[in-house]
C-alpha cells in the first residue's frame, strides 16, 4: 500500500510537471522545480483527472501539499489547487472563466514564509492607514519584515503537527537518514522501527522519543553512544489563520512558525476603526492572548507575539477611545487610550517634547455632550491627567522672548549678547567682554533701555566715570539693555587722497599721517611709461582763509626722479588730507593708435595710424584694396563707445530725454491747436485726439529706448560709402579714423530680411526692382498691429531709409542686397483719429467740387 501511495504521488507530480512544461515551455520535470506552477492555467479535464487519481490512491490533499511545496510550489498556488479539488469533491463544476478561485486571488491567500526561492512570495499593497495613528508605520510599508526565516535552526520548542516533514539523520556505527512526513494521525514511520507518534510534542521531545524507540529496536548502539541521531524540521507545514477587522480580512495560509505580528502585517494591519491595544488571539473558541501593540512599539516587547496555530482566529475589535496629540512633540499622532494611562505615558509614546516645545503648560480641547471646552494642563499635572476620547492636546512653541538678555556692541573686544546677572552694572559687562579697545571713546556711551510700555529710551553714559569704582555713572543694567560704545575712528571723517594721471592705479587712497608723495606713488604701483616726473598737488584752502576770494585750492609742484627719489631740497614733501595729486603725461607723448580692417580686402588685419589724420582711404590702400566679391555698399566702421565724445556720460542720456520731452511738447501743442479747430465737429474728437497723442508719445518713447539700448553696446556702427572714399580720398566721405576703429567690408549677401509687424518674419532672395509690398507679401502680410506707413529699410552698412509721404502718394525706399525691411508695431490697436478722418473727407469734398466745376465749364 505504501509503495502504491509513493507511485501515485510520483504520478501526480509528473502530471504537474507536464502541465508546467506546457505552460512554460521548459523541462521542469528534470529540475523538479514547481515554483512557476500556475493553477489558473489548468483545464477542468486536468483537474478531474487529478481528483480521480487522489481518490484511487486514498491520499489526502494535505499529504500532497507537503510534497508539492517541497518541490517549490508556492502556498498561494497550492491553496488555489486545494479549493478547486475540494469544489470537485463537493460535486461542483469548474468554470475557468468564473471560478471562485478568482475571488480567492483577491483575498491574497499567501504563505508568509516563502521557500528559499523568494520569487514565489507575492508582494501586495493595501490601502494606507492614516499615518497619524500611532503604530500605523508598522503596516504602511509595501513589504513586511515579520515573516519567519526558514534558514534559522529549528526552535526546540516548536510543536510538531500533521503535515510537518522531519529529517532524521543517524550517524556513527550505524547510519540512516530519511525525511519523515507526519501523518494526519500524528505519526511518522521509521524503517525497521515502526510508527512513532510525535504530534503535539516539541521537536526536542520528539527527538528523545524517536531516539528511545530506535535504541530499543534496530539501533542498539545508540544506548552506548556509538551511534547518534539528529531530528530536525525538513519542511515546515502551513496553517490556516482567520483575521477579522484588518485592512484585508480573511483566511490566510501561513507558515507554522509565524507569530501574530507577522500575520497582522500580512493582512495590512488593523483597519480604520481597528484597535491597536486589544487585539485578541482566539484558539479553540477561547481568547488565548490579548495583544497590545503599544508595548511592542514602545519597548520592543514580544511576550504576547506567540506563534499561531492551525484554525487560530485573530480578532481586531473597534477602538474604544482615541485622542490627538499635536504640536511640538517628536512624533505627533492619534493615540488609542489604554486603561489607567496618564498623559505623561502618552508623551513618551510621542517621543517626548521637541527642542522648541513650551513645556510648562499644554492646551486641551475637550468636548462634552453639546459643545467644546478648553482646558490648560500644567506640567505638574501630567502624571495625574488621563486623556479622554476626542481630546485634542496641543503643545505650543516656546516664546521668542529672553528673560535675561543684554547686548554689548561697539569698541570692545568681544561685542556679543550676554547673560544678565542680578545686580550687574556697566563696568562688569565691559569686563565680561575682555575690556575696551584702544580706540574706544570714553567721553560718552549710549545705553538703550526698554521701558515698561516696550518703547525705547536713550540714556547717556559718561564711560570714563562709569569705569571708576563706586561711581553713580556705573548704572545697574536691566533686561534687554543695549550698550553701545563709540570708536574715535567712527567720530571723524574718512580722510583720503586722490591720485590721478600716469600711475598704474588711479583712485582714492586712505590718508595716513606723514604720508609723502613717494609713499602714495608706491601704493599706486609706480609710474606709467608716459609719466612726467613733475608732480602737481592741489591742496584745499583752509577754512576761513580768503573767504571772499574765488580761489579754492593751492597748486603745489614737486619733481621726482624715475627711481622715486626726490629732487634735492624736496625730500620732505608731506601730503595732507584731501590733497589731489596729479601725474601729468610727458610733453608730446602720443600712444600708438591701432585700427583694423576685416572682410573682403587683400590683406585684412591691424594697422597702426601713422598720423593723427589717417583716413579710411589710407588703411584701404595699405591693405591692398578690395577683392572682387566685396560688397562695397555694405561697408561700415565699428567705433568703440570710449571714442564717442557725445555719448560718454550720463549727461548725454539726460540730453536725449530732454530732447524727447521737448519734441513731445511741440507735438502736444500742435495737437491742442488741432483740437481747438475741430472742437465743433464732434463730441468724440477730444478722445480720439488724445488717443493719437498717447500713440505718438509711445512712438517717441520707443525711439528713446532704442537709443538707450544702443548706448549699452561696446561699439556703434558708422555707415560709409567706400566707393566714394576710394574715388575721392580725403573728401568729406573719407572719415578720419580713431584708435580701435574697425573697417568692415562684408561679402555680398544676396538676401533680404523681413521683420517686425508681419505674419511670418522671413528671408527672401534679392532681385532687382524688389519692393516693400512684395517683401510684405512674402512674409504672409502685415500683422494686426503693424504700422505699414512707417515701414523702413535698414541697409547692410547700417544706414536706414524710411517710407516718405507726398500727399496721397507713398514713396518707398529702394531695397538693396543684405537689407532688412522693418514694419514697426504698436501694442495698441490702430485707431484712425477724427482729425485724419476729417482731413480726408475735406480733401474728398474739395476734389468732388473741383470735378463738378470742371464738368460745368466743359458744358
Amino acid at each position: 500500500m505504501k509503495l502504491f501511495k509513493l507511485l501515485f504521488m510520483s504520478t501526480i507530480l509528473l502530471f504537474i510537471a507536464v502541465v508546467l512544461e506546457a505552460q512554460s515551455g521548459s523541462n521542469l520535470l528534470t529540475t523538479k522545480d514547481l515554483s512557476a506552477f500556475k493553477v489558473d492555467a489548468l483545464t477542468a479535464t486536468e483537474l478531474n483527472q487529478m481528483q480521480a487519481q487522489l481518490k484511487q490512491a486514498g491520499l489526502s490533499i494535505e499529504q500532497l501539499e507537503q510534497q508539492a511545496i517541497a518541490k517549490g510550489m508556492s502556498a498561494t498556488e497550492f491553496a488555489k489547487l486545494k479549493l478547486k479539488l475540494n469544489s470537485l469533491a463537493n460535486g461542483s463544476t469548474i468554470n475557468t472563466n468564473k471560478s471562485p478561485l478568482n475571488k480567492l486571488s483577491n483575498k491574497k491567500l499567501t504563505n508568509l514564509n516563502p521557500t528559499t526561492d523568494s520569487t514565489n512570495f507575492e508582494l501586495k499593497e493595501f490601502p494606507k492607514i492614516n499615518p497619524l495613528i500611532y503604530g500605523a508605520e508598522l503596516f504602511n510599508q509595501n513589504t513586511t519584515g515579520y515573516t519567519s526565516n526558514q534558514n534559522l535552526a529549528t526552535p526546540l520548542n516548536y510543536i510538531v503537527g500533521p503535515g510537518d516533514v522531519l529529517t532524521l539523520v543517524v550517524y556513527g556505527v550505524q547510519e540512516y537518514n530519511n525525511d519523515l512526513t507526519v501523518t494526519k494521525e500524528g505519526r511518522v514511520t521509521i524503517q525497521n522501527v515502526g510508527q512513532v507518534k510525535v504530534a503535539g510534542l516539541s521537536i526536542e521531545a520528539a527527538a528523545d522519543l524517536v531516539k528511545a524507540q530506535m535504541a530499543n529496536t534496530a539501533y542498539p548502539s545508540i544506548k552506548n553512544g556509538k551511534t547518534k541521531i539528529a531530528l530536525t524540521l525538513g519542511n515546515i507545514r502551513t496553517v490556516q489563520v482567520t483575521i477579522i477587522g484588518a485592512m484585508k480580512s480573511g483566511r490566510f495560509n501561513v507558515s507554522s512558525l509565524s507569530n501574530v505580528l507577522a500575520v497582522l502585517a500580512e493582512a495590512g494591519g488593523p483597519n480604520e476603526i481597528g484597535s491597536y491595544r486589544e487585539i485578541e488571539l482566539i484558539r479553540d473558541n477561547k481568547v488565548f492572548k490579548k495583544i497590545d501593540l503599544y508595548d511592542f512599539m514602545k519597548n520592543g516587547d514580544q511576550t504576547n507575539m506567540v506563534t499561531v496555530k492551525d484554525n487560530d482566529i485573530i480578532r481586531i475589535p473597534p477602538f474604544k477611545n482615541r485622542f490627538e496629540l499635536k504640536g511640538q512633540v517628536k512624533r505627533p499622532g492619534i493615540f488609542e487610550i489604554g486603561a489607567s494611562e496618564n498623559f505623561n505615558g502618552y508623551l513618551q509614546y510621542a517621543g517626548g517634547f521637541d527642542d522648541t516645545a513650551y513645556t510648562a503648560w499644554v492646551k486641551i480641547i475637550q468636548k462634552n455632550e453639546k459643545e467644546k471646552l478648553v482646558k490648560d494642563l500644567a506640567s505638574a499635572d501630567f502624571l495625574k491627567y488621563q486623556p479622554k476620547g476626542g481630546d485634542v492636546i496641543s503643545v505650543s512653541k516656546v516664546l521668542d522672548h529672553f528673560q535675561n538678555r543684554i547686548k554689548l556692541s561697539g569698541a570692545v573686544f568681544r561685542p556679543d549678547v550676554y547673560e544678565l546677572i542680578p545686580g550687574m552694572r556697566i563696568s562688569e559687562l565691559i569686563q565680561r567682554a575682555d575690556g575696551l579697545r584702544e580706540d574706544a571713546f570714553l567721553g560718552r556711551a549710549q545705553l538703550i533701555r526698554l521701558k515698561p510700555n516696550l518703547l525705547k529710551e536713550l540714556i547717556t553714559v559718561n564711560l570714563s566715570k562709569a569705569l571708576q569704582k563706586n561711581s553713580i555713572d556705573d548704572i545697574e543694567l536691566k533686561r534687554e539693555d543695549e550698550l553701545y560704545i563709540n570708536s574715535v575712528l567712527d567720530l571723524r571723517d574718512s580722510l583720503t587722497i586722490d591720485l590721478l594721471g600716469e600711475v598704474r592705479t588711479e583712485g582714492k587712497f586712505n590718508y595716513v599721517d606723514s604720508m609723502t608723495v613717494k609713499d602714495l606713488i608706491l601704493m599706486a604701483g609706480g609710474f606709467t611709461y608716459a609719466a612726467n616726473k613733475q608732480v602737481e598737488v592741489a591742496r584745499q584752502i583752509q577754512f576761513g582763509d580768503n573767504v571772499n576770494s574765488n580761489k579754492v585750492a593751492t597748486i603745489l609742484k614737486t619733481e621726482i626722479n624715475g627711481d622715486l627719489s626726490f629732487k634735492t631740497g624736496q625730500e620732505n614733501f608731506v601730503l595732507q588730507p584731501m590733497d589731489v595729486v596729479t601725474i601729468t603725461k610727458k610733453v608730446g607723448y602720443v600712444k600708438p593708435e591701432v585700427v583694423s580692417i576685416s572682410g573682403q580686402v587683400q590683406s585684412a588685419g591691424k594697422y597702426t595710424l601713422s598720423t593723427r589724420v589717417d583716413r579710411v582711404s589710407d588703411i584701404v590702400r595699405r591693405s591692398g584694396g578690395l577683392i572682387s566679391d566685396a560688397y562695397s555698399e555694405g561697408a561700415y566702421i565699428k567705433r568703440s563707445r570710449n571714442n564717442i565724445d557725445s555719448l560718454k556720460s550720463d549727461e548725454t542720456k539726460t540730453s536725449i530725454e530732454e530732447a524727447y520731452n521737448r519734441k513731445f511738447k511741440t507735438q502736444q501743442d500742435a495737437e491742442k491747436e488741432n483740437l481747438s479747430k475741430l472742437a465743433n465737429a464732434t463730441s468724440t474728437t477730444n478722445n480720439s485726439s488724445l488717443l493719437d497723442q498717447n500713440l505718438q508719445k509711445k512712438k517717441l518713447k520707443d525711439t528713446l529706448d532704442i537709443l538707450m539700448k544702443e548706448m549699452e553696446n561696446d561699439y556703434y556702427q558708422i555707415a560709409i560709402d567706400i566707393q566714394q572714399i576710394i574715388k575721392n580720398p580725403g573728401s568729406a566721405y573719407d572719415l578720419v579714423l580713431r584708435d580701435k576703429d574697425e573697417i568692415v567690408v562684408p561679402k555680398m549677401d544676396n538676401k533680404v530680411k523681413i521683420s517686425g509687424g508681419v505674419l511670418r518674419p522671413t528671408n527672401i532672395v534679392y532681385r532687382d526692382g524688389l519692393t516693400i509690398g512684395e517683401c510684405i507679401s512674402a512674409a504672409g502680410g502685415i500683422s494686426e498691429y503693424a504700422q505699414r506707413g512707417r515701414a523702413y529699410v535698414v541697409y547692410a552698412n547700417g544706414k536706414s531709409n524710411r517710407t516718405k509721404h507726398f500727399g496721397l502718394f507713398r514713396i518707398n525706399p529702394t531695397i538693396l542686397p543684405g537689407s532688412e525691411v522693418v514694419l514697426p508695431e504698436t501694442n495698441e490697436k490702430k485707431e484712425k483719429s477724427v482729425t485724419t478722418f476729417l482731413q480726408f473727407t475735406t480733401i474728398m469734398a474739395q476734389l468732388a467740387s473741383a470735378i463738378a466745376t470742371i464738368s460745368i465749364l466743359k458744358k
